[in-house]
């Protein structure tokens, strides 16, 4: 019997893929620059192509795949992208957050106890991390900032707070963290 919290993971993973088909074809409909257009594509075929990888282990343990709800929370967040760049910024940011759920996954014993589980994990992280960069690559290819103006006016803000004890120099080190890259 596999472990519960396993599965648990699994299936929670799975429905955020058939989310994210979702909003890359809601984003495909709304985009027009073909650069993205093909990007919105290339993810969208990922995104398949590692679904029928996890449906199959899944399948396998005994889990229910068929009729998983999407997630409402993240399509809400999505539908409040009104322009291609806070799309793409949108898009960076999921895939950062699987890549990086794939890196934890990937370091706990309960995870990587099956080889076979341990080899989908990687090949999964594998995929969103070249999705990744692919997505930063049409982002600069198409002049696009990755942060909005708007955490970068925050950071300052911040850094000009933090005078006093800590000096100049803390205060530089902080205004300039808002230009390093993610």
């Amino acid at each position: 019997m596999a472990d519960p919290l396993l599965i648990k993971r699994l299936v929670r993973n799975l429905r955020y893929r058939l989310t994210y088909i979702k909003v890359y074809e809601t984003f495909l409909q709304q985009e027009s620059h073909p650069e993205a257009l093909r990007l919105l594509r290339e993810l969208i075929d990922t995104q398949q192509s590692a679904l029928a990888s996890l449906t199959g282990y899944l399948q396998g343990l005994g889990a229910t795949t068929q009729g998983l709800p999407l997630n409402q929370k993240l399509l809400d967040h999505a539908a409040s992208r009104t322009d291609g760049q806070s799309r793409m910024r949108f898009v960076q940011y999921g895939l950062e957050k699987a890549v990086s759920w794939y890196k934890e996954q990937l370091m706990d014993k309960k995870m990587t106890a099956d080889p076979a589980l341990r080899q989908l994990l990687l090949q999964l992280g594998e995929r969103e991390a070249a999705s990744l960069w692919r997505a930063k690559v049409v982002m600069g290819t198409l002049g696009m900032r990755r942060e909005p103006i708007s955490n970068e006016r925050a950071e300052s803000a911040r850094a000009h707070s933090v005078r006093g004890r800590q000096g100049r120099s803390r205060q530089v080190i902080a205004t300039s963290r808002a230009t390093w890259p993610r």
